[in-house]
C-alpha cells in the first residue's frame, strides 16, 4: 500500500512537521454513491490538519470529471457505484493522471476485487469495516502511545 508522507523536506533532510517544517496539505477527493458513508469519511478527514478534502463524487464518471478539475493528490474510491464503477474509473484516472493516488474503499473483502484493483493500477485497497485505521496508515498518521502503556524497560 502507498503511504502518503506527512513529513516534508528541508535542506534535503526529511523531518516531521513538528520540528519546524510547514506541511503541505494533501488534497483528497472522496468518491462513493452513499451519502451517509461520504459524511462519515468527510467528518474524519476534516479533523486531520494536513488533509484538504477538495471534493466529492457519487459515481465513476463524476470522479473522472472532478479529478480533471480538482487535481487531487489522492482519491478514496468506492467499487460498486452506478454508471461507471470505481475500478473502471480508477483505470481511466491512472491512465490520464498517473501521479494521482487512488485508494479503493469497499465493503467487499473479495480477492477478485483486490486483483481487479491491482490491474486497474490502484495504489491501495481499504475495507470500509476498517476504514479509520486504513486511512491512518495510508496518510502516515502516528498516534501517541499512552504513558501507562510504556514500561520502564522501553524508556530511552
Amino acid at each position: 500500500m502507498y503511504v502518503l508522507s506527512v513529513y516534508c523536506n528541508k535542506n534535503n533532510v526529511t523531518i516531521p512537521p513538528v520540528l519546524g517544517c510547514k506541511m503541505r496539505q494533501i488534497k483528497v477527493l472522496v468518491v462513493d454513491d452513499h451519502q451517509d458513508f461520504r459524511r462519515v469519511v468527510l467528518d474524519f478527514l476534516n479533523r486531520l490538519p494536513h488533509i484538504n478534502v477538495v471534493g466529492e463524487a457519487v459515481d465513476g464518471d463524476e470522479a473522472i470529471e472532478k479529478a480533471a478539475i480538482l487535481s487531487p493528490d489522492i482519491i478514496l474510491m468506492d467499487v460498486a457505484m452506478p454508471k461507471k464503477n470505481g475500478l473502471e474509473a480508477t483505470r481511466i484516472i491512472k491512465q490520464r493522471w498517473p501521479e494521482i493516488k487512488v485508494m479503493i474503499a469497499t465493503t467487499h473483502d473479495n480477492p477478485l476485487y483486490r486483483m481487479q484493483a491491482l490491474e486497474a493500477k490502484a495504489d491501495g485497497f481499504i475495507l470500509k469495516s476498517a476504514l479509520k485505521p486504513g486511512l491512518e496508515a495510508a496518510f502516515g498518521i502516528v498516534r501517541p502511545v499512552p504513558v501507562a502503556a510504556v514500561s520502564d524497560k522501553t524508556m530511552i
